[in-house]
Formats: C-alpha cells, sequence, structure tokens
C-alpha cells in the first residue's frame, strides 16, 4: 500500500510538472519529496551543459554548509577515481537508475569502495554512503542527474520504484529541454501568446518540433511518448490553431508568434 501511495503521489507531481512552462527542473519540489520517499537525509541534482560549469542544487540547503568547499573539491578532483557511481557510468555511458552497493567490480573494486567509505566518514556524511542515482539526460556532452542518499542500500523493489521514476524524469527533462529551446527561438512573448490560445507546454513543443519537419514518429521518440499520444498533441493543435494540416499550422503559429517567422532568402 505504501508503495502504491507513494508512486500516485510522483504520478500527480509529474502530471502536474507537465502542464507547466518549465524551462528548468523545478527542484526545490523534487529534491525534498526525492529524500522523503525513500528515507534519505538528503538529495542533490547535477546539471552541466557541453563546455560548462557544474551546477549543483542541495537539499536541504545547508547540506555540507560548513565543508562546502572540501565536497566541492573532492566532486572535482577525487570523484572520477574515488565515486563507485561515476566510475560506472564514466566506463558504460548508460544513463540507467544504479546504486553505489550494485556496481560492478570490475568498475569499482573493494579499493573504490573503501575509498568512498573514508570520503564520506571525512568530507560528507556517513549517512549518504549508500548513494542511488537517476540520471536524467547524458548524451552529447550534457549531464542532469540526480541523486539521492543514505545510510543503508536501496532494496530490489525500491530500485524498481526508483528506475520506473527515472523513465518519467527522463521524459519530463526531454520537455523542459526542449520548451527552453522553443522559447529561446521564439521571445518572450511566446509563452503568453501559447496560454492565450490554449496551448499546454507539451502541445507548444510538439509544434516546434512539427516546424523543424520532425514526424510523429520522431517526435515521440525524442519525447519517449508514443506516437499516437503525439497524434492527440497534433489534433489538438491544429484545433486550437483553427487549422487542418502541417504547414497551415506552422503558417499561423509564425503570424501569432508562437515560432519564428520564416527564413526570407534574398537573391
Amino acid at each position: 500500500m505504501e508503495t502504491i501511495q507513494r508512486e500516485g503521489e510522483w504520478l500527480e507531481l509529474v502530471a502536474d510538472l507537465i502542464t507547466r512552462p518549465l524551462t528548468r527542473w523545478p527542484v526545490d519540489r523534487i529534491l525534498p519529496m526525492l529524500a522523503c520517499s525513500f528515507g534519505a537525509p538528503a538529495a542533490t541534482f547535477y546539471a552541466q551543459d557541453p563546455g560548462g560549469p557544474i551546477d549543483q542544487y542541495r537539499w536541504p540547503a545547508d547540506l555540507y554548509e560548513d565543508r562546502l568547499e572540501e565536497a566541492l573539491r573532492w566532486g572535482r578532483e577525487q570523484a572520477p577515481v574515488d565515486h563507485p557511481l561515476l566510475r560506472y557510468y564514466l566506463a558504460t555511458g548508460r544513463a540507467e537508475a544504479v546504486q553505489v552497493a550494485d556496481v560492478p567490480e570490475r568498475f569499482a573494486d573493494h579499493g573504490v569502495h573503501e575509498r568512498w567509505r573514508t570520503a564520506c566518514r571525512d568530507v560528507f556524511s556517513p549517512d549518504v554512503v549508500a548513494q542511488a542515482s537517476l540520471p536524467v539526460c547524458l548524451t552529447g556532452g550534457s549531464n542532469r542527474s540526480f541523486l539521492v542518499g543514505r545510510p543503508d542500500p536501496y532494496s530490489p523493489c525500491e530500485m524498481d520504484q526508483l528506475r520506473r521514476l527515472q523513465r518519467v524524469f527522463v521524459g519530463l527533462d526531454r520537455q523542459i529541454a526542449a520548451h527552453a529551446r522553443w522559447t529561446t527561438r521564439t521571445g518572450p512573448m511566446a509563452v503568453p501568446t501559447a496560454e492565450e490560445v490554449g496551448l499546454t507546454p507539451r502541445e507548444s513543443v510538439v509544434l516546434d518540433m512539427l516546424a523543424t519537419g520532425a514526424t510523429a514518429r520522431a517526435i515521440a521518440r525524442r519525447l519517449t511518448v508514443g506516437e499516437r499520444t503525439v497524434q492527440k498533441h497534433l489534433q489538438r493543435v491544429y484545433a486550437k490553431l483553427g487549422v487542418a494540416d502541417r504547414l497551415a499550422a506552422v503558417q499561423r503559429a509564425q503570424l501569432l508568434g508562437l515560432l519564428p517567422p520564416p527564413v526570407v532568402v534574398r537573391t
């Protein structure tokens, strides 16, 4: 019953977030709920774009506050060698939910685990030695991941729940990233115009992808949803714009400022 209630709460939260015009992760809502759901005293979100700095958001906000510089330095200098999870991801490139206890020995032997436990004792906290990572984006040089830590390893049932949650997060991350690209391309009036027309954030993203020539199947793959779901989004987009096909939808959206104007080629 507890598992069903927990997953129902997450579905309710994600359903709410999908309807919001997000351009970045609402970590203030995700992190405390992630920690609470899995009996953890701490949770963190890491984000890094190609060539950019690492952004780190911690819950609680004062986590490692008295030794933050030391913790950040360990993360930069020692984590690639001494953190079992990071060694696993660097070696495999697999964007899957994994906990420290499940990292195969060929990626992190006994010595690595000992150094990690020492780091938790001296730099972080023994209360976060059992960490699980939920990557939501590990492609093209981008890295966005949630990390939740507690004293004891996660059970197989809990890891199944984390994997299901990660799959939902991946879809939400793709919508957030696509919505951020759309708002950057179209300007500050795009979001209020979309709201006035009645387009949801997901429908705005689908419209933007449609304008690039993407098929329903390609859009579904990029958003990790079913093709029929995309087709339903398209039907609603056409209805709200008062059009009947792709070309008319793009032209109407350009006139309204929902898409960048067409490029004029001068000869």
